[in-house]
């Protein structure tokens, strides 16, 4: 792990009075967003977003987490102190050297799974992630219809590059469910434009688990029609509503309007509205 990862960590400002972690950023320069926000004072990366999710595990104590997109960790490290397994899906290697020291920082290794992979509709791809100035913990996946970018990937796979990772499926991520004794969770998915990969290659995850509520980040995914409709296809098909997550109803018709994080509630299941 680069030595940077240890020293830029803090103590996070405490959510809900009580619940507090450690958290380990990137440099000043490099992440003006998550980051960024952390080094500002008394100031949590979503702050009400996190609150919100950690009063719904309040509510319901059968139910764990799922976070894929972790990013630097802000969700995990919250839900985690809340005393809450979490698996967190990051493909970044730079993000996961910092979760893990916060991890390390907090205490909370039995109550959290890394798996350091980007989610896709195959296993066992290399990818490239894109590089953005500012953001280095917030890439998006190359794109993928054009199989240069993965064949140049896989050419290139044994250099040390945090830009190439490898691909599961949320499939995948099943036999860890099982071993964990996972029956319901929470979902949280923000991977930059991919969270279709997701619901395409997850059906199964889905059929075995109770997922009542899934935040999702919405902002890119109207970039691609198709994907976009891929997503709503599959969730009013599984009986779920797209809300704001202010608990207001959204139009299916009007997706391209919908705010930059929406959230799939499941009907007639938990309450969260």
């Amino acid at each position: 792990m680069p030595a940077n990862a240890y020293n830029t960590c803090i103590k996070s400002k405490t959510l809900l009075n009580y619940v507090s972690t450690n958290i380990c950023l990137h440099e000043k320069n490099a992440d003006i967003w998550v980051s960024g926000e952390f080094r500002k004072n008394n100031s949590v990366w979503e702050g009400p977003q996190i609150e919100q999710m950690l009063q719904y595990l309040l509510r319901y104590p059968h139910l764990d987490f799922i976070d894929i997109g972790a990013n630097i960790g802000a969700y995990t490290m919250y839900v985690a102190a809340l005393g809450r397994f979490v698996v967190a899906v990051e493909c970044f290697g730079p993000n996961i050297d910092r979760i893990h020291r916060a991890v390390e920082l907090s205490n909370v290794a039995n109550r959290i799974v890394l798996v350091q992979n980007a989610i896709y509709t195959r296993s066992g791809e290399v990818v490239r992630l894109s590089s953005r100035k500012e953001n280095i913990g917030g890439q998006e996946l190359l794109s993928l219809q054009n199989q240069t970018n993965i064949i140049r990937a896989k050419n290139n796979s044994s250099t040390n590059d945090s830009f190439l990772v490898h691909t599961i499926t949320f499939d995948d991520l099943l036999p860890i469910f099982i071993a964990r004794s996972v029956r319901g969770a929470l979902l949280k998915i923000d991977i930059e434009g991919s969270e279709s990969f997701v619901l395409q290659s997850g059906s199964r995850v889905f059929e075995a688990l109770e997922i009542p509520y899934v935040q999702m980040e919405w902002t890119i995914v109207t970039l691609s029609i198709d994907r976009a409709i891929l997503i709503l296809d599959f969730f009013i098909r599984r009986n779920y509503d797209p809300m704001t997550c202010a608990c207001q109803l959204l139009d299916p018709g009007k997706y391209s309007l919908w705010p930059g994080n929406i959230c799939w509630i499941k009907k007639n299941s938990l309450k969260f509205c």
